[in-house]
């Protein structure tokens, strides 16, 4: 069974891994550590948003509602 998939369904996890390894190295030489640190904690935050909105756990104007509220106390 595993050789009549392709060559893409067998080791798509580590072909992008490797990618995304090679990327972040490319990233760390071009900008420094720090700012490479901050580039990929946004992207995980992104991709956790995200993630909570297809699955329909959020809704933005709920999540932006709950958000001004607790922010606009503190002002």
């Amino acid at each position: 069974m595993e050789e009549s998939r392709g060559f893409w369904q067998r080791h798509a996890g580590k072909i992008t891994g490797a990618a995304a390894g090679v990327l972040i190295a490319l990233l760390v030489k071009w900008l420094g550590l720090g700012w490479t640190l901050l580039a990929v904690a946004l992207a995980w935050v992104g991709l956790q948003l995200g993630a909570r909105v297809d699955e329909g756990d959020w809704e933005w104007p709920e999540a932006w509602d709950r958000w001004w509220k607790r922010w606009s106390r503190r002002a």
